[in-house]
């Protein structure tokens, strides 16, 4: 323990830099600290974070090189969202004094919060090594793994913390979250259970506890666990959100966007701009402007696009702020005077009056089942861009375009996304080909296919959305999983199979084999959780009958193929 010149040893105990706690670690003795210090730490403690700086800046003065107020400093640097400055500042009570493990952890919980999280792991264990029994960093090591999406890795991180602290009611939630991801829901159940056998009243396990039964259809039952997270916890963001998304499923459209507008509040919508002019409420706006911007992944701006026009019938100028690749595709919609690309330049697209983020104009124009704005086409092809695609397609065989994979980043893509293979059964299907339209990693499954499976990926060839609804123009129907391209589809009036998971994202609803969104789409769902060999075997069997019809349409009296059928196919409905 390093000795001070002055005053005697402190040892700081459980609840100091309490707002930090659940990072850095209460339980862990710190360096011998003066009274200034320990009035600085005081000061943290009550909230008066500038006189506890002032305070640490104090004793540098006569000590510039004081580990503990270096690293005050450094964690009310991090406080103030100065993760450069934090982490030097922590990085130099490091250098002045190794041996703390508070240093390390607390180096890497600033280093994660700036995104560098290899970096974060190396400080976190250096903690650990100092002290094997440092439940917090080895907590933090397992929030690492389970932001990267390295479930496992986290679980065995959180189960080695419950030894250490059979106590940690935060530990059975992440562990929980942690075994939800890899689909492992009786063992995540049990341990929300465990963590509401010592805390009754933990909220972010009820929270926890109703996504899981979520995914095993149980709506009620998770329903009734949000609510009950939010009675110990009304302002929890999270669970408004999920519960929004759970009555939406169930089509409880009216409350389901009330508390989805949570989402705002939440990190996950930390991308969303806020501006300095009231959000939009609906009312007219005749002889104002309104930004109305991009929000979430490319498949739900396709979906909700639509309510543009709507909105202009409402006012004057609508402005739309929206990602790169969709901007060529919203080039001269209706209800949009002024499309901007989305940019993360900090100017704005042009003064406005008013904001909104595009997912709140169904609550905002009163949306229920009923009054979904389900007019299709809404989106078309460019013409010539069509017409140059033309050729690459055949005028005898059915042409269908192929999905299997979304975006990995999505919180749910282990569920929504297959694999290439499972296509396969498809291929065998004489007068068909299939066009893959799949970019992004997974678009690497198409090139170790075995040569007797007829599939051309033209993802490689598709820059934007633009391009791809030209494709799309050219197809005679679209099979896809949970993605951009099922949505676009859907826009354009193309026939659309979408393959969904046992549980799908909310806007899929439950138990339909329709979408209200888009009337040419049908939709085949997983029976069993994980089973998309069962959902591929009926698309098989009637991808089949459609093959039939197809060559019965395309050998009329006369010999020619009918053109119509690349339109509107029919095809047999259960």
């Amino acid at each position: 323990m390093r000795k001070r010149r002055h005053g005697r040893p402190v040892v700081i105990h459980q609840g100091t830099y309490k707002s930090f706690s659940k990072y850095i670690g209460a339980d862990v003795q710190l360096t011998n600290v003066d009274q200034s210090m320990n009035e600085a730490v005081q000061c943290y403690e009550a909230g008066r974070l500038n006189q506890a700086q002032q305070l640490c800046r104090e004793i540098l003065g006569s000590d510039t090189n004081h580990p503990d107020a270096l690293h005050l400093l450094g964690v009310i640097a991090y406080r103030a969202g100065q993760c450069e400055q934090a982490i030097k500042l922590v990085r130099q009570a490091i250098a002045q004094n190794q041996q703390v493990p508070q240093f390390h952890n607390t180096l890497g919980v600033v280093l994660r919060a700036a995104g560098k999280h290899e970096q974060a792991l190396v400080a976190y264990k250096q903690a650990t090594v100092l002290n094997p029994r440092y439940a917090q960093a080895h907590h933090n090591m397992g929030n690492v793994f389970l932001s990267e999406g390295r479930y496992e890795a986290a679980v065995e991180k959180y189960n080695h913390v419950i030894a250490l602290d059979p106590e940690s009611v935060e530990t059975y939630n992440s562990v929980a979250v942690a075994l939800h991801h890899l689909g492992e829901y009786a063992a995540a159940i049990q341990r929300c259970n465990e963590a509401l056998s010592v805390k009754p009243d933990y909220a972010e396990a009820h929270n926890t506890l109703a996504s899981v039964l979520m995914k095993k259809g149980l709506c009620a039952e998770a329903i009734s666990h949000y609510k009950h997270a939010l009675q110990l916890k009304p302002d929890y963001a999270e669970a408004h959100c999920n519960l929004g998304m759970a009555l939406l499923l169930t089509g409880r459209f009216e409350e389901g966007w009330a508390e989805y507008t949570w989402r705002l509040k939440t990190g996950k919508a930390a991308h969303l701009r806020r501006h300095p002019v009231p959000c939009w409420d609906g009312s007219p706006f005749v002889g104002r402007r309104l930004l109305v911007h991009h929000e979430q992944g490319f498949g739900d701006n396709i979906q909700f696009i639509r309510y543009l026009p709507m909105v202009k019938r409402l006012g004057g100028t609508v402005i739309c702020e929206m990602l790169r690749p969709l901007v060529g595709l919203f080039r001269g919609f209706p209800g949009i005077d002024e499309l901007a690309e989305a940019s993360s330049a900090t100017a704005l697209p042009a003064d406005f009056d008013f904001y909104i983020p595009l997912l709140e104009l169904p609550r905002i124009l009163g949306t229920t089942v009923a009054t979904i704005p389900a007019s299709v086409p809404y989106l078309r092809a460019d013409p010539a861009k069509a017409q140059r695609w033309r050729g690459r397609f055949s005028r005898t065989e059915l042409n269908i375009g192929i999905v299997w994979a979304g975006q990995p980043a999505h919180p749910e893509d282990g569920a929504r996304s297959c694999h290439l293979r499972h296509f396969l059964r498809l291929s065998g299907t004489p007068g068909m080909r299939l066009f893959g339209l799949q970019k992004g990693n997974a678009a690497a499954q198409a090139k170790s296919l075995a040569p007797d499976m007829s599939l051309t990926n033209l993802g490689d060839e598709l820059d934007d959305f633009a391009d791809t609804a030209a494709v799309i123009e050219n197809l005679d129907l679209v099979i896809s999983v949970d993605t951009a391209v099922l949505h676009l589809a859907g826009a354009m009036a193309k026939p659309a199979w979408g393959i969904l998971p046992f549980v799908p994202d909310w806007r899929w609803m439950l138990d339909r084999q329709d979408s209200p969104w888009y009337p040419t789409m049908r939709l085949f769902r997983q029976r069993q959780y994980g089973d998309w060999d069962d959902v591929f075997q009926r698309v098989s069997q009637e991808l089949e009958t459609l093959v039939g019809r197809k060559k019965a349409m395309a050998s009329g009296p006369d010999g020619h193929r009918d053109e119509g059928f690349q339109a509107r196919p029919e095809y047999p409905t259960d």
